[in-house]
């Protein structure tokens, strides 16, 4: 019954899919993380106001949420960072992934952008980079500024221009030490009273034991938005 379910739903989200194919792909150093650059032709990107998440098709009933991490309305192309670095479905399916590939994908939520003016706080994994890309493409600088920690996995070579073109985003190499910690540590030498916003995204467990921690901490005024996207 569970197959026959499972089965029944996959059709439905097939249905309701997207038209989109890839129309590049870039893997950092080591090859764990991967940006795919994809065309969506049917989809109005200049009417997004939210930070979008795809429901890709990675495997015969198997589906994986990405959110487009930048975007060009005119050209309806965007881009999503995918991390690999686990085995699991997902990662299989980006490491085979090639230029010219459809992707069977619709919409499948959004996570809403600060409304309180102020300075923003993001601390999450490698999961959380096109989240929070997404987050600074839909919010304005002066009025929301933010200032972003990403903990990574592999001591990765950062592409230019990701570095270039978003200095509020800070890269912590961490590849045999405890994320959760560094991230709190890191956390707590600031002081978060100055923000307005906390957002903090990526390994489930992770999320939910730095939002606990991290809204225990005397004087924080900051709203809190928590996305686990894996477990």
């Amino acid at each position: 019954m569970a197959n026959v379910l499972k089965k029944a739903v996959s059709q439905l989200i097939d249905k309701l899919s997207t038209p989109s194919h890839v129309v590049a792909i870039r893997a950092w150093q080591p090859a764990t993380l991967y940006e795919v650059d994809v065309h969506l032709p049917t989809t109005a990107m200049e009417k997004w106001t939210t930070i979008q998440r795809l429901k890709c098709k990675v495997a015969e009933f198997e589906y994986r949420d990405y959110t487009p991490a930048t975007w060009n309305a005119e050209e309806r192309i965007c881009t999503l960072y995918i991390e690999a670095g686990h085995d699991g479905a997902g990662s299989r399916w980006v490491q085979r992934l090639k230029k010219g590939d459809k992707i069977p994908l619709g919409v499948a939520h959004a996570a809403q952008v600060p409304t309180r003016e102020g300075k923003i706080l993001c601390l999450g994994d490698g999961t959380a980079i096109g989240h929070f890309l997404g987050m600074k493409q839909l919010t304005d600088r002066k009025r929301f500024p933010m200032e972003v920690v990403i903990i990574l996995p592999e001591i990765y070579q950062l592409p230019s221009s990701l570095v270039a073109n978003n200095p509020e985003f800070e890269f912590i190499f961490n590849p045999h030490g405890n994320s959760l910690e560094t991230l709190e540590q890191w956390a707590v030498s600031k002081e978060l009273s100055a923000y307005t916003s906390v957002y903090l995204a990526g390994h489930t467990p992770l999320v939910k034991s730095l939002r606990k921690k991290l809204k225990a901490i005397p004087d924080v005024r900051a709203t809190f938005q928590a996305h686990g996207f894996w477990s």
